[in-house]
């Protein structure tokens, strides 16, 4: 069987074609808007899959059982169809699977709600070499990964394997599945799509021209359900972050530099964040981090200590090697732990003492404020996250609370505060 993806899909999926068919990756993530082909296009591949190997047994999930048969089980027989491949597959309800007529390989379906009907599962021959999860934000993480790891039990040690997931990215930026595709992972390949790259003769002229009319009456909503975008609620706090990589030259090359610390023990973690300020442009850089959980203050100086040896003195170009870290820079810490901060001295740090101003929902509106809080999520990953899942909060009547919230993740929004609490003090900073 000879098959191109853009005769098929469309050009947008060429990339991933070939990817899945020469099995470049093992976790492929589709995140995309409504009508963009994701699921027709995993569908397809599945099928081609089965009959060009022979181990090849498959797993389809949804996060209810109920809801398989007018989903992907629907999905999987237009492949087959699409394909021509009809008089090759036998389709069954009752059980619900799809037979490989030549060799008897079977496409099952199952939902996680029903977990112990997954470890059961039983093949008379191969493994389940394809997984698919469809509307995989309905999932948790350890679900999935308690699937995962059930079935890769079954191929052996050069077992091939092809995990798919597919969804629409959710509108809130702090849901699990939003968070993920900003993690760089070894081993996935990542496509996003959306209904204007797929070939105009399968979606319709009338979805693209609804799809024009949510732009223009609702463009926020256009992003997200359209264009497959995580555009969140509208209620950012912090609508000025941007993502930056910097080189440890550009790093070592900042005016002025400032170090936060905010204390921790359980289940809130120590934590310590590392930045730049531009006075003249009004432009703060994240550039590192380091948390912790269960540790005293003994050992957080201790990994602090040893994390910035490692790439302090590579950073700074007006530190020496013999001068110790911890005395060349000054430290901020949260001032309600007198004692930490007494610890910390007797352990060398220069820990500067901040002013007890009580300026939390200033030292937020002074963030705010700025022209661009810039953020390496390479090197700062959990302050990224935190900055960019923050967000106002609504009371029953759905008015926003003005006050920031609190309760929610800011160990490393709150590093930056202590730190930064002597510029935005004074006035005209």
């Amino acid at each position: 069987m000879t098959l191109q993806a853009s005769k098929l899909i469309g050009k947008n999926f060429a990339e991933a074609f070939k990817a899945v068919m020469n099995h470049e990756y093992r976790f492929y993530t589709f995140a995309g808007g409504r009508g963009s082909l994701k699921s027709s296009f995993i569908s397809v591949v599945i099928i081609i899959l089965i009959i060009k190997f022979k181990f090849v047994n498959v797993l389809v999930l949804r996060k209810v059982s109920n809801t398989l048969l007018d989903s992907v089980y629907a999905q999987l027989q237009w492949a087959i169809e699409l394909l021509g491949v009809e008089d090759s597959f036998k389709c069954t309800t009752s059980p619900m699977k799809i037979i490989y007529k030549p060799t008897g390989q079977t496409i099952l379906f199952r939902g996680v709600d029903k977990p112990t009907k997954i470890k059961s599962i039983k093949l008379k021959s191969g493994y389940f070499a394809v997984t698919w999860y469809e509307e995989s934000t309905e999932f948790t993480p350890e679900e999935i990964r308690s699937v995962n790891q059930s079935v890769m039990r079954g191929g052996g040690l050069d077992g091939k394997y092809w995990f798919f997931d597919s969804f629409n990215p959710p509108i809130h930026r702090d849901n699990w599945k939003n968070k993920d595709l900003l993690i760089d992972k070894p081993n996935r390949y990542i496509h996003r799509s959306t209904i204007y790259e797929a070939p105009i003769e399968w979606v319709g002229k009338a979805a693209i021209e609804e799809a024009e009319y949510l732009r223009e009456t609702n463009p926020r909503l256009h992003d997200n359900e359209i264009l497959g975008l995580c555009t969140g609620t509208g209620l950012s706090v912090f609508e000025n972050l941007k993502e930056i990589e910097l080189t440890d030259d550009e790093i070592g090359h900042f005016d002025y530099y400032f170090h936060g610390v905010d204390w921790g023990y359980f289940p809130d973690p120590w934590a310590y964040t590392a930045m730049a300020y531009d006075f003249a442009k009004r432009t703060l850089y994240i550039y590192d981090e380091l948390w912790a959980y269960k540790k005293g203050n003994p050992e957080t100086s201790a990994m602090l200590m040893q994390h910035l040896r490692e790439g302090y003195y590579k950073w700074y170009t007006n530190v020496k090697p013999e001068s110790p870290a911890e005395t060349c820079m000054k430290l901020t810490p949260d001032s309600a732990e007198p004692k930490s901060i007494a610890d910390y001295r007797s352990y060398g740090w220069h820990c500067h003492e901040p002013k007890k101003t009580g300026l939390r929902d200033y030292g937020f509106k002074w963030l705010q404020s700025l022209t661009a809080i810039y953020i390496d999520k390479r090197r700062a990953p959990k302050t990224w996250d935190e900055f960019y899942s923050y967000e106002h909060e609504k009371n029953k009547a759905g008015e926003i609370i003005a006050s920031y919230p609190e309760g929610r993740p800011d160990h490393h929004i709150a590093c930056v505060r202590y730190a930064m609490e002597e510029v935005y003090s004074k006035r005209g900073y």
